[in-house]
């Protein structure tokens, strides 16, 4: 009797595998869209929070800025941005607290793709509401967001002629009232060296030089940069007694390298 050809093909396709494992999981294995060095400014829907979050527990957060790519297509501000957390610390005996989270999914056009992100700051939801109040005497009948000044999370300006300033001169510029285009500037003291990338990239209400966490005075997080978070698209923070970032709060994610394996919860 004649085989179906499905059958034949499920048999072939099983035989490879083990035979050459390695190349079935590449060749099976779905590919990031957005380019390595992408910076994607988004705001939390979830809050992280050591208290209480659980391993598992699923992240969601939204695109707060339009992403102009390279081959000329834009990642749209609403984009929505999936995760979840890895695993979760809290204080004892003197040992910090520690979240570990991934964001690796993200919608675009009614379709949801791979991604690998790390962390290069991240702003309290107080912080994000400072950067978007004026810093300037506006008249009471001021006829738009463009009369305002207003300072960046990190410090930069953003001047109502739409152009912004670091105490080293002009940065970047603004295209839209609260989004801001520019090269990133490097923070060595914070963690962030200069990349090799010099392309534009989107800011939203982080300044050109932003590395840390923003707005946390009290708690003193910190962003674990080590080798293998980077490479693992793992986002790790800590904090003396609490991490908590609640829904609101602000996210600049940086596209990594996509892993050999990947695993999507």
């Amino acid at each position: 009797m004649r085989q179906p050809r499905s059958l034949f093909l499920f048999a072939a396709f099983a035989a490879l595998a083990i035979l050459f494992p390695s190349l079935v999981l590449r060749a099976a294995q779905p590919t990031q869209v957005l380019p390595v060095g992408t910076f994607l400014p988004v705001m939390l829907n979830s809050t992280i929070d050591t208290d209480k979050s659980k391993a598992g527990e699923k992240l969601t957060a939204k695109l707060k800025q339009d992403i102009s790519l390279s081959n000329g297509s834009t990642v749209k501000s609403g984009a929505e941005l999936f995760g979840h957390v890895v695993s979760v610390a809290r204080s004892n005996q003197g040992k910090p607290a520690r979240i570990v989270l991934v964001f690796d999914g993200i919608k675009m056009n009614g379709k949801q793709y791979l991604l690998t992100t790390s962390l290069r700051a991240a702003a309290t939801m107080m912080a994000i509401f400072q950067a978007r109040q004026p810093i300037n005497s506006v008249a009471m009948d001021a006829g738009s967001a463009w009369d305002y000044n207003t300072r960046q999370v990190g410090g930069d300006i953003v001047y109502a002629r739409k152009d912004v300033r670091s105490e080293s001169g002009s940065v970047g510029m603004s295209p839209e009232p609260g989004w801001v285009i520019a090269i990133p500037r490097a923070n060595p003291d914070a963690g962030c060296p200069a990349g090799d990338s010099k392309e534009m990239q989107a800011f939203w209400l982080f300044s050109t030089s932003a590395c840390g966490v923003y707005g946390d005075d009290d708690a003193n997080m910190q962003i674990s940069r080590t080798p293998d978070d980077t490479k693992d698209g793992h986002i790790t923070l800590t904090a003396p007694k609490r991490v908590q970032l609640r829904n609101g709060s602000g996210l600049l994610l940086v596209v990594g390298a996509q892993p050999a394996v990947q695993n999507m919860q």
